[in-house]
């Protein structure tokens, strides 16, 4: 992380992003070669100026590091619980399969969806056909 330590000094994140000029931000995300440091752009770019544009690009950049490196995503999965007041059950799932030939970025350019992982799928077979809120009628077109 040498490279992205020089990166990380110079241009901080509250260096780098307090700018609007796109022409400066633009390059350095790009030469940016460690996902620890995208994150840390992107953690602060989230927290202080929420600009679509440049969280898409630090996210592209995220993802192409993990496509070179022949990495899967890792993904986070809410799932509901019975009771509306509770929070839902959030799952983070990092694989490193090295079967899976497609990539999340492929899949969502070609449109086909991800394959869920085992762990998704013993959790929606643990909980059947109803789900985790256990309503076995469909919802009415009110509760929509």
């Amino acid at each position: 992380m040498s490279h992205d330590a020089a990166v990380l000094e110079q241009l901080p994140p509250e260096k780098l992003l307090d700018t609007s000029n796109y022409r400066v931000i633009t390059p350095a995300i790009t030469m940016m070669g460690e996902v620890e440091t995208v994150e840390q752009y992107l953690e602060y770019e989230r927290a202080h100026r929420n600009r679509g544009g440049i969280i898409r690009r630090l996210t592209e950049r995220r993802d192409a590091i993990y496509e070179e490196r022949g990495e899967t995503l890792p993904v986070d999965v809410e799932i509901p619980t019975e009771n509306p007041d509770e929070p839902p059950v959030q799952i983070h799932i990092e694989s490193n399969d090295q079967t899976q030939t497609r990539t999340e970025s492929e899949s969502r350019a070609s449109g086909i969806s991800p394959s869920p992982s085992a762990d998704v799928l013993v959790l929606v077979h643990e909980h059947g056909p109803t789900g985790v809120a256990g309503s076995p009628e469909p919802p009415a077109w009110d509760e929509l």
